[in-house]
């Protein structure tokens, strides 16, 4: 295999295991107030934190407060959190910890949530982004977080070990943070493997995307010759999924995606992935390491699952006829078989 893949997990890790339990210390009587600012609802990754929060038997209240995907409500996050100072703050995907805990080298930080600790999670590269200055540390007083990335030439290497290709596309939106930042990351990567890469992005109107466009966006990938799709960060393809896949699927395109849902819950061939839900459960680790444990956030690296999920839809599969090979199945986790099968 070009880069052992085996090492991959068939399922999610137990996290619980690899991390250790740990017995929570009440005398104190303190209970902590943990503010989630979640983007688009308590998804997999929310309900892994609450999760992991509850079986610990950490005493905490978990405060969720969704923005719907309106960068508009993020202010107001702000404000709430300085005017109620809870123990700790987590918040979800690039775009949400960007508006609420700012990048390192923004010129006016009041902006920000400012000194109430904070965890990130879902950030496609914290470090790119500027949220942290190293995977070792933060480098910011306040802040710690997760990293769920698997990475991109890692990813790659996986749609190379499924079908041999050389030139790929990927469809990306330049209002979202992460989005831009990943697609000069993917470039790099297909730089490094000697890949040909068709960056192809959404249009904005009045600066927003319209998911009308995709179909025609994939449709000009088959025009030119693209072999494969690639889905990477990209909360507005992950939510459009269904119709990113099937115009996919259509075009005659297997799509590979950095979102475990793009195969579970949607029509992609395959994804190398961290599942949603051990990210949130890692993050509440984290949490518990600066409730409980008293460590600075500074003095935490981020976190990272040393295992992930390569998936197979099986039911994509079919409809490209392109079967996965024979080595790939000893190892990897197939998801919609067929009717039938």
């Amino acid at each position: 295999m070009l880069f052992g893949l085996k090492r991959i997990a068939l399922a999610a890790i137990c996290l619980a295991s690899s991390l250790g339990g740990f017995a929570m210390a009440q005398d104190t009587g303190k209970r902590f107030t943990i503010y989630m600012a979640a983007w688009r609802g308590c998804e997999e990754a929310c309900r892994g934190f609450v999760d992991y929060i509850k079986e610990s038997g950490m005493p905490a209240d978990v405060v969720i407060r969704d923005a719907k995907t309106d960068k508009a409500a993020l202010p107001n996050f702000v404000e709430e959190v300085k005017r109620t100072r809870p123990d700790l703050v987590v918040t979800w995907g690039t775009n949400v910890t960007a508006q609420m805990v700012g990048t390192y080298d923004a010129p006016d930080q009041s902006k920000f949530i400012g000194d109430v600790p904070s965890i990130f999670m879902v950030v496609a590269d914290p470090v790119e982004a500027k949220i942290a200055k190293s995977y070792e540390s933060s480098g910011r007083p306040y802040v710690s977080g997760t990293r769920n990335r698997v990475p991109e030439v890692t990813q790659l290497k996986a749609m190379l070990e499924y079908r041999p290709f050389k030139r790929f596309g990927i469809i990306y939106n330049e209002n979202e943070l992460n989005s831009k930042l990943n697609a000069e990351v993917v470039k790099r990567a297909a730089d490094e493997l000697d890949l040909e890469l068709v960056m192809l992005p959404m249009p904005l109107i009045n600066g927003e995307p319209d998911a009308n466009d995709i179909p025609q966006l994939i449709q000009e990938a088959a025009d030119r010759g693209v072999e494969f799709l690639y889905i990477g960060s990209s909360s507005f393809i992950t939510v459009n999924a269904d119709i990113y896949t099937e115009a996919a699927i259509k075009a005659g395109i297997p799509v590979a995606s950095s979102y475990e849902t793009s195969v579970t819950e949607s029509s992609a061939l395959l994804a190398v992935a961290s599942k949603y839900g051990m990210i949130g459960r890692l993050a509440g680790y984290q949490a518990k390491r600066i409730l409980v444990d008293k460590i600075k956030p500074i003095d935490l690296p981020i976190a990272a699952l040393d295992r992930h999920s390569y998936i197979v839809n099986m039911k994509t599969a079919a409809a490209l006829k392109l079967y996965p090979p024979m080595t790939l199945l000893s190892y990897a986790e197939i998801v919609n078989p067929p009717e039938g099968q």
